[in-house]
């Protein structure tokens, strides 16, 4: 129990320091992703774009949010690819999106899964070599 008691506390801190309240979290989910003509008629409110995310999941709720607190009630999805996360050369995902803001009435009332992008392949970590490898 004492080795267990130092990682509860820090999962519990972790958890503490989560800057995303359940009201943020409410509201991301009730952004809805769509197809570009399902939001015909509605109103275009911004470009919103994802930092590298070690997750497609973590970069499409980063995106959701964003639209979250544009006004947003759809978005559309526009690009996914694999970029750098920081000097510790783990890749990750960028999401960029369309955010729209449709009147009762317009835009679909459930999020259509063929809306989201496909997740690519992330590229092979660089060598630790840094490209010493063919010295041999």
């Amino acid at each position: 129990m004492k080795l267990l008691r130092p990682a509860l506390l820090t999962a519990a801190a972790c958890l503490l320091c989560s800057c995303v309240s359940p009201q943020e979290e409410a509201a991301a989910a009730r952004v809805i992703t769509a197809l570009p003509q399902e939001v015909a008629g509605c109103t275009f409110l911004g470009d919103i774009d994802s930092y590298s995310r070690a997750t497609i999941g973590a970069a499409r709720f980063e995106i959701k949010l964003q639209a979250a607190h544009l006004g947003a009630t759809h978005m559309v999805e526009m690009h996914v690819f694999p970029q750098l996360m920081g000097p510790s050369f783990d890749f990750g995902y960028v999401l960029t999106a369309r955010a729209y803001k449709c009147p009762l009435g317009l835009g679909p009332k459930l999020a259509n899964p063929q809306a989201q992008l496909p997740t690519p392949e992330l590229p092979p970590p660089p060598s630790v070599n840094m490209g010493d490898d063919f010295l041999l």
